[in-house]
């Protein structure tokens, strides 16, 4: 028996969620975590338990003991646990904005899971399991999930951690199982949606359900205190900004549905405004009905925040390099909501 690739050394748990833990393999063992010891079986190759939630703390150690085999993890803590997902603003790399090479700094109170993406991290796979923050690789981090979650962790003393599952360019079909759209009325033929849905080279990712299917689901069923979303720039043209609201309620609902909480809160980052030199060709009005939707969408859904970034963001690059001010925005919403 062995533990899936979430756990490893360096895990976070979400305060105040139940811990769910959870393997492959076969035959019987004993679960031990914070005191509390749980029966384990395979079942089908799998196992699964769950723990009642905790409140913030750590470390603690996680122990697996199984056909006369231990496992053990440490250094594992209970804190907030952000899922960084949608396309390339919240891939975007700390390396790549504006930030100050010499203000980057090491935390051991803040980890990343990097899932296996279609397009490879160069330096993280989910194989590392949780990584804690080093000034000299955090270049490499999605630089919203740093900066939120290291002004989240300084300001509140806590463990966070950031697992980081998402794509640039990808359209919002991509993550959800294929179908969902068209369950709920929505059926765009393919001439009438935006460029990157036939994009030859976005193929790869960008096929209905590839995400969901090939990345998103290496997290089911990890709790989690709350989801960044930051996707819409690959949907801001064509017959889909009209429906981009339900969509992501959709989207929403389908996820809470996933990860066993119906609860589980979002912050839906709102696209910057992009209105770039020489190129009158650029639907301006279909890319602010995608603003109006993300905004929509906190009073059409429960425990949805819209984070505005328009107003501290540069508007002609439709990758704004000046993330702090955005990312403290982020990290004040997720303060606010998790510790009401």
């Amino acid at each position: 028996m062995k533990f899936n690739r979430i756990f490893s050394s360096h895990t976070v748990f979400a305060a105040n969620k139940p811990i769910r833990i959870y393997g492959e393999g076969e035959g019987s063992g004993i679960l031990e975590f914070a005191g509390q010891t749980r029966d384990i079986v395979c079942e089908n190759g799998f196992w699964y338990t769950e723990l009642p939630p905790m409140n913030y703390g750590g470390p603690y150690t996680l122990k697996l003991i199984s056909n006369g085999v231990e496992t053990v993890l440490d250094d594992i803590f209970v804190g907030v646990v952000l899922l960084c997902a949608g396309q390339s603003n919240i891939e975007l790399r700390l390396s790549e904005t504006n930030t100050p090479k010499e203000s980057y700094e090491s935390n051991e109170a803040l980890r990343i899971f990097e899932v296996d993406k279609i397009t490879k991290n160069p330096l993280f796979t989910a194989e590392d399991g949780w990584v804690k923050a080093d000034k000299d690789t955090v270049y490499n981090w999605t630089a919203i999930g740093y900066l939120a979650g290291m002004d989240i962790s300084r300001d509140k003393g806590v463990a966070v951690g950031i697992i980081n599952c998402n794509q640039g360019a990808s359209i919002i079909e991509s993550w959800v199982p294929e179908g969902t759209f068209e369950k709920i009325g929505i059926d765009i033929p393919a001439d009438k949606k935006g460029y990157n849905h036939y994009y030859e080279p976005y193929q790869k990712w960008n096929k209905n359900g590839m995400l969901y299917e090939k990345q998103l689901r290496q997290v089911f069923p990890f709790s989690l205190s709350g989801v960044i979303w930051y996707q819409g720039e690959s949907d801001s043209a064509g017959e889909e900004t009209y429906v981009y609201d339900r969509e992501l309620c959709e989207l929403i609902r389908v996820w809470r549905d996933a990860f066993k909480d119906e609860g589980l809160q979002f912050y839906v980052i709102q696209i910057a405004d992009f209105r770039p030199k020489n190129d009158p060709s650029r639907d301006l009005e279909a890319w602010a009905r995608v603003q109006e939707a993300q905004l929509r969408v906190q009073g059409m859904t429960n425990n949805v925040v819209t984070v505005k970034c328009a107003d501290v963001c540069e508007s002609d690059n439709i990758h704004p390099p000046t993330k702090t001010l955005l990312s403290r925005r982020v990290a004040d919403k997720i303060k606010e909501l998790q510790w009401k």
